[in-house]
């Protein structure tokens, strides 16, 4: 895993909506500047895509 994965990763921990959305714009910066890989953007993504249907934290796990 990259460090700017698990800083985007991170920020996703604790993030409300606003920074939700602002870590699935970097997501998709990061992936297509070669930063992270594919599987990591999932998943960033994936998370991201929980805070805004209204879970929490990474996969809607805690």
């Amino acid at each position: 895993m990259s460090q700017t994965f698990d800083a985007l990763k991170q920020k996703l921990s604790n993030a409300d909506l606003g920074q939700a959305k602002e870590v699935f714009e970097q997501a998709k910066v990061a992936y297509e500047d070669g930063k992270i890989d594919e599987t990591e953007k999932k998943e960033l993504m994936e998370s991201a895509k929980s805070i805004f249907s209204g879970g929490k934290g990474l996969g809607g796990l805690f």
